[in-house]
């Protein structure tokens, strides 16, 4: 008997691995208390189809083993982590789940533990990776560069005249020159999302292939495909006698050899004529 079929008799827990721990921080809510906001949502990558499966047998088999993270806000709990599970719990009608609050003093800050919590996974390909850490660096930074003051970086208040590039680069390995072409990276990502709805979740996924330099080049404005170069009509040369003379000695070895057809003897016997 799975999970989901204890739970339907009334002989398991929705949060049985959590009361084990009996963790105070782990509140109980039902789907009607979370708020699901478009704008939050935005910053969650959605899985493959074979993840999100893999999810749903997980959710079946042991239930909600991750709380899903939410910010009291003006009265709202509003789902910061967990979209992915939410939609499986309200699919398979569960009751209750585990949640844990999170405290910030305002929408920045929020949205930036939410992109710091993304980068943390171990699941992020390549160009998720390089999309969130652009994606952080825009939202961190101040028109100079610079930290934004009052950016939260892993909880902590960083010092405005230090680079925000410089933070992100040493926090992921990778050099600054790379935070800054992954910052052009999101833009041209998002940018071609507006014009073309999916696209950004198909290059991410890797349904689409786009190279990196396409979507930096058309951040910059440059266009995708580059406009096709007419071709020039080339003076056709004409043969030389020491041309035709070679031209006769290969007919004459590919009729001895074979290696001519008669259909070909019959068409140069009507260009000799």
């Amino acid at each position: 008997m799975n999970f989901l079929e204890q739970v339907k008799q009334g002989t398991g827990s929705v949060f049985a691995h959590h009361e084990q721990d009996q963790n105070p921080y782990v509140i109980y809510h039902s789907t009607q208390d979370i708020s699901v906001h478009p704008d939050f949502e935005a910053y969650i990558q959605k899985p493959t189809p074979e993840e999100q499966q893999r999810l749903k047998e997980s959710i079946q088999a042991e239930g909600v083993r991750d709380p899903l993270v939410v910010w009291l806000h003006e009265g709202e709990k509003i789902l910061l982590d967990g979209h992915n599970r939410l939609g499986i719990i309200k699919a398979l009608d569960l009751d209750r789940f585990p949640t844990v609050e999170k405290h910030f003093s305002n929408v920045d800050e929020a949205k930036e533990w939410m992109l710091i919590n993304q980068l943390g996974r171990r699941n992020l390909n390549s160009k998720q990776m390089k999309y969130y850490r652009g994606l952080l660096y825009n939202r961190m930074k101040n028109e100079n560069g610079g930290i934004r003051r009052g950016a939260n970086f892993s909880g902590k208040n960083l010092p405005t005249e230090k680079r925000v590039s410089e933070y992100i680069a040493q926090e992921h390995g990778v050099s600054e020159k790379t935070v800054r072409n992954d910052a052009l990276y999101q833009i041209g990502l998002d940018k071609l999302e507006a014009q073309e709805a999916g696209a950004k979740e198909a290059i991410l996924l890797g349904f689409r292939k786009l190279s990196d330099a396409k979507v930096i080049a058309f951040a910059k404005d440059q266009p995708l495909s580059a406009p096709q170069k007419k071709e020039s009509k080339s003076v056709s040369k004409l043969p030389t006698q020491s041309d035709i003379e070679k031209a006769i000695e290969l007919l004459m070895l590919a009729k001895q050899e074979q290696y001519i057809t008669q259909p070909q003897l019959q068409r140069l016997a009507q260009i000799i004529e």
